[in-house]
């Protein structure tokens, strides 16, 4: 009875939330966008250094799958860390959602990662959810249909902060005059879990890329698209130039300005943006603009209508994403199990695959596109036939227990 009546005391202790959900990533998302605090209130707080170790703890927890440890240190922090199976995808998608709890007082964001991403090293990030209209809903629709490894949500409205962040810059989003950015403004503070997830994922995920979706009312001077890499020089990867030449193909009603293709182009660029500084290697993310790109970062303004309005113009920028990030299947740097072997490659189509206890196999092309899923119950040395597909390279995506191999074949 003693015994009884301690674990129902020690249970009032523990924190009451869920810690697995089901259904559409999308519409559980969407959510929380809908119910962040917006332009007043003054609910964002910022965090001090020692929530900020934290929290960069929990993100190296996450990135190794460590789930138990993500959640005990979250919920110091009065967040949460929700395994989500995304049961409208087929087959199955698992994400982590990094979000606050329920009565928490910390507005610092969602952060949400792909168990297993198709396109590992693509990270996209939307810092102005309630005011930038509909650019949250389309980074969430972007990561979900391009299997990204990241998605970041801003916690509150821009302007949701009576303080001012000490960062370089000045804007009239919040008042009728130019003052300094507020502290809840994830793309111009450097002290903000948004931050300082960025830097984790620069610095742990190789060739980790940032898209940071933006909007902007349109002059009649304006194009419909403004894009930067937070310098005016071209980067060895051209990421910007590659999604304008993807989003023409979309739409070829728009139209362009990138700040290092025009370099008289100033207006939405990006400069002072503290995410691409610091991917820029910027020597002071607060108050210093980059000079050289690393080629990892790419700010992009859109006009409403032809990009952001809806699910319409959503498809367009994922469609576009998906079409350019085709190459990190076969480049994960985490969790490869190099015991792995298959033979013949080149094959006319048998994949035959020495490793013990095999629970999936799937086979991706060129471009990113699942074309086949296997399920396996543990077997020793499956084999595999590819021998329906066309000539070309594929990936495998091979998994054992909770870790993924990734092999690169060429069918001939």
């Amino acid at each position: 009875m003693k015994n009884l009546l301690l674990l129902f005391v020690l249970s009032l202790s523990i924190p009451l939330f869920s810690q697995s959900e089901t259904g559409n990533i999308e519409t559980y998302l969407n959510n929380i966008i809908d119910n962040a605090p917006g332009s007043s209130g003054n609910q964002y707080t910022a965090p001090n250094n020692s929530q900020l170790n934290d929290w960069n703890a929990i993100i190296d927890f996450l990135l190794d799958h460590n789930l138990a440890s993500a959640r005990t240190k979250a919920n110091q922090l009065n967040y949460q860390v929700t395994e989500f199976t995304d049961t409208s995808i087929s087959p199955n998608q698992i994400f982590y959602v990094l979000e606050k709890e329920s009565t928490s007082p910390n507005y610092w964001g969602t952060y949400v990662f792909s168990k297993t991403p198709v396109r590992n090293n693509l990270i996209i990030q939307a810092p102005h959810i309630k005011y930038d209209t509909n650019t949250g809903k389309q980074a969430v629709y972007c990561f979900k249909n391009t299997l990204a490894r990241a998605v970041f949500l801003s916690g509150t409205h821009r302007c949701n902060s009576t303080n001012f962040s000490s960062c370089s810059g000045t804007t009239s989003v919040c008042s009728s005059s130019s003052q300094s950015y507020k502290t809840s403004d994830m793309a111009h503070n450097v002290t903000t879990m948004f931050q300082k997830t960025t830097e984790n994922l620069f610095s742990n995920i190789s060739n980790s890329v940032f898209i940071q979706l933006h909007g902007f009312g349109k002059r009649s001077s304006d194009p419909y698209v403004i894009m930067s890499n937070g310098t005016r020089k071209t980067p060895t990867t051209d990421y910007a130039a590659l999604i304008k030449d993807a989003l023409l193909n979309e739409d070829s009603s728009l139209t362009f300005q990138l700040a290092h293709v025009n370099t008289n182009w100033t207006r939405l660029i990006g400069f002072t943006n503290s995410q691409g500084r610091l991917i820029n290697n910027s020597p002071n993310h607060c108050s210093t603009s980059a000079t050289s790109p690393t080629g990892r970062f790419v700010h992009i303004e859109q006009e409403k209508s032809k990009l952001r309005n809806d699910a319409n113009g959503w498809r367009k920028m994922s469609n576009a994403l998906s079409s350019i990030f085709t190459s990190t299947l076969g480049l994960e740097d985490n969790n490869v199990l190099s015991s792995i072997s298959i033979s013949p490659n080149p094959t006319s189509g048998l994949i035959f695959i020495k490793a013990k206890k095999i629970n999936q196999v799937e086979v991706y092309d060129v471009f990113g596109k699942r074309i086949r899923f296997i399920k396996l119950k543990g077997e020793n040395n499956p084999t595999i036939n590819i021998g329906e597909e066309s000539s070309g390279i594929y990936f495998l995506k091979i998994k054992v227990n909770e870790k993924f191999a990734f092999k690169k074949v060429i069918r001939f």
